[in-house]
């Protein structure tokens, strides 16, 4: 586990900024906490911290915001946000400002379109409809590559199913994910999970959420999805 780089995302609404966090804290091979979890921690022995939310209005979540006030200046931050709108705007000047009369460098930012549910949108449903997507989480990935080579983790993995990937050089061994899994789909052989059979998999992403190294990737396309439907319509019970 990278014990240089800590990303800390405040993702309150639809979840849509955690998505991001969790692709790049996958490449980066870190941790991601919320607020509440990094201020319980001693932020000052990471050298890079990336800041997350979505956009409230105009600006970043107040409690990151809040929580940038404990960042020192030999620490350096990349910035990341979902909005609602179809354009960025100027959305991040107040937390860039904000580092900036610290003395904090901000390395690189990263936004994309994220659902949104509130005003206007309330007629048609909601924007944004599936944003952000897997497409978003890979630019979110390659964005801390680009910012981050040396600490961009090689994602060779060991592909035990189609859509399942174990990341094993970033698995601990906890069993978290065979314990939680309600399809019985993994199993633990030599203190390490492999997956047996992954047609049980409803893609429920408890395994991949619940993962405290991260270690777990789960995708599918639209119509995988509708495969994995199909396959367990006749089911009446776990």
């Amino acid at each position: 586990m990278n014990q240089e780089v800590l990303i800390v995302c405040e993702s309150m609404y639809h979840g849509n900024t955690k998505k991001l966090a969790t692709a790049m804290g996958i490449k980066l091979n870190c941790r991601v906490l919320t607020c509440d979890e990094a201020s319980k921690e001693n932020i000052e022995k990471y050298k890079i911290i990336g800041l997350g939310s979505g956009i409230y209005f105009t600006s970043h979540h107040p409690k990151l915001i809040e929580f940038a006030k404990k960042i020192k200046s030999t620490q350096k931050v990349f910035i990341f946000s979902t909005h609602g709108r179809p354009y960025l705007g100027k959305y991040h000047d107040t937390l860039k400002l904000f580092l900036s009369t610290q003395g904090v460098s901000v390395i690189g930012e990263f936004s994309c379109r994220g659902y949104d549910c509130t005003g206007p949108y309330i007629i048609m449903g909601g924007g944004n409809k599936g944003k952000p997507n897997e497409k978003d989480a890979n630019k979110a990935a390659n964005f801390v590559s680009r910012v981050l080579p040396q600490y961009s983790k090689n994602t060779n993995v060991t592909h035990n199913g189609n859509n399942i990937e174990l990341h094993y050089e970033s698995c601990v061994g906890c069993g978290r994910c065979q314990a939680i899994c309600p399809m019985k789909v993994f199993e633990m052989q030599d203190k390490k999970p492999i997956i047996k059979n992954e047609l049980n998999c409803i893609h429920c992403s408890l395994c991949k959420d619940n993962c405290p190294s991260q270690a777990i990737s789960i995708q599918h396309t639209w119509k995988e999805a509708i495969t994995i439907a199909k396959r367990h319509v006749n089911r009446t019970s776990l």
